[in-house]
């Protein structure tokens, strides 16, 4: 199993490196620590003979850099660079590694900040989650560097008791087989017309618990049901969940297939990617049973 973990030389997408690197260390997992080369973009500074030979020099310097940065970690693992093909997006180039090296994970940072626009994401790691058959791990803006000397993985996977939400679980599997992560199920629960908060509570825990047989054998697993008014933020009761719950990551399905508009994550996801101070794990949602 490959985690494949993305940087684009800027301070900020190293900072999904770390939260990447303790999660594949939990389930044993390798990092494929990868950046895209842009022949004409990259290499347009560098004065050489030939296009090539820049090519080459930038090349080998993004090597040294990506090797010292990996070794670092001490995770297993190797980097490797990927060019470009022309009229090929960026996050085109990604998803072949990805799928060429069977990656059970991208990770990514983010480089927005509009909770409610695409621009979150960025245009790439935008690309990457409509193309991807695998999760994705987006750090956003807020986020922090994993606490030291912490034991164990401990996971939200959120839940609104939709179709689509169902999907995240099949996603995660390669993660959660390994049996070495822990679960808690969270759902928000919103008090339907005539429901009072009590029997929204008790809706929302049997929803959960029903989906506990979802996860695989041996899996350690707690259920949290929160309950809020309608109208209340619901990216933001996941957040205070989350947080005092202890978790590492929280997982949850995307809800819409739009590359080019926030709907490809769904504005729950974005907002709670927008103000997480731990990575979010989007897995594209698709038709379950």
């Amino acid at each position: 199993m490959r985690f494949l973990v993305c940087l684009d030389g800027s301070p900020r997408s190293l900072d999904v490196l770390p939260h990447a690197v303790r999660l594949a260390n939990a389930v044993g997992s390798e990092v494929v620590l990868t950046r895209v080369l842009d022949d004409r973009v990259d290499a347009a500074g560098v004065i050489t003979p030939d296009l090539e030979s820049a090519v080459k020099q930038v090349e080998a310097a993004w090597q040294t850099d990506m090797d010292q940065r990996l070794a670092a970690t001490g995770a297993p693992g190797r980097a490797v660079i990927v060019r470009r093909e022309w009229s090929k997006e960026l996050a085109d180039a990604i998803t072949a590694l990805a799928s060429a090296e069977d990656a059970a994970v991208i990770a990514l940072s983010s480089r927005g900040s509009g909770a409610l626009r695409h621009a979150i994401l960025g245009s790439v790691a935008m690309g990457v989650i409509s193309r991807s058959p695998v999760p994705v791990m987006a750090t956003g803006t807020r986020v922090e560097a994993p606490a030291a000397g912490r034991g164990g993985y401990h996971l939200v996977i959120t839940s609104d008791g939709s179709p689509d939400a169902r999907s995240v679980f099949a996603g995660l599997r390669p993660l959660l087989d390994a049996g070495h992560v822990r679960v808690t199920l969270l759902e928000i629960a919103v008090p339907r017309q005539g429901e009072n908060e009590t029997a929204a509570r008790w809706r929302a825990t049997e929803d959960l618990s029903a989906l506990t047989s979802r996860l695989p054998a041996g899996v350690e697993a707690a259920v949290e049901v929160r309950v809020v008014p309608p109208g209340a933020g619901i990216d933001t009761a996941i957040l205070a969940a989350v947080g005092d719950v202890g978790a590492d990551a929280v997982a949850m399905a995307t809800h819409g297939h739009s590359a080019r508009r926030h709907l490809v994550a769904g504005s729950t996801a974005l907002g709670v990617l927008g103000l997480a101070e731990i990575p979010v794990i989007l897995v594209k949602s698709r038709a379950v049973d």
